[in-house]
């Protein structure tokens, strides 16, 4: 029992990762990435590939620099080219790899506007049968020996005699 206690006395490390899937393409989402990493929270990029879709960079806390991944996928979000992009600082709470990627996407947003959305699909309008409803009515007109034109009856159906 006492060793339950002295296990849940013992400070958790976090193994977190975090994710959001964004609709934007890879490339406007990655120099977003990268930027917000470099500029606006001051993390020296250790290691970048952007062909593999993945950087190192170190998050600073109080204690000193501390590793951190950040991975893109190429995904389809929906309907359009999007990316899910996945957050991973080992040494900090959860909390924090959510605010890098709300931070994200409030700088996605911020410089290329509403994320992509999926185009409805068009409908065909016009029914084959219409044209042939408007031919109809031209073979059914002749036009009279004055000039006039003059409707022919429309022929009738003949049922069959029955025997």
């Amino acid at each position: 029992m006492c060793f339950l206690l002295a296990l849940l006395a013992l400070p958790a490390v976090a193994e977190a990762r975090s994710d959001s899937e964004f609709a934007y393409p890879f490339t406007r989402v990655w120099t977003a990435a990268v930027r917000l990493l470099r500029i606006d929270l001051g993390c020296p990029i250790t290691e970048k590939d952007k062909e593999e879709g993945y950087f190192f960079f170190d998050y600073p806390t109080e204690s000193g620099p501390v590793p951190g991944t950040i991975e893109l996928i190429r995904l389809r979000v929906r309907g359009v080219e999007g990316v899910k992009v996945v957050v991973q600082v080992p040494a900090v709470p959860g909390y924090e790899e959510r605010l890098v990627l709300d931070k994200l996407e409030r700088k996605l947003r911020a410089e290329f506007g509403s994320p992509l959305s999926a185009e409805p699909e068009k409908k065909k309008t016009e029914p084959p049968a219409a044209k042939d409803a408007a031919d109809q009515k031209d073979a059914d007109e002749k036009q009279s020996a004055d000039g006039k034109r003059e409707k022919r009856p429309a022929k009738q159906k003949q049922e069959p005699k029955q025997k």
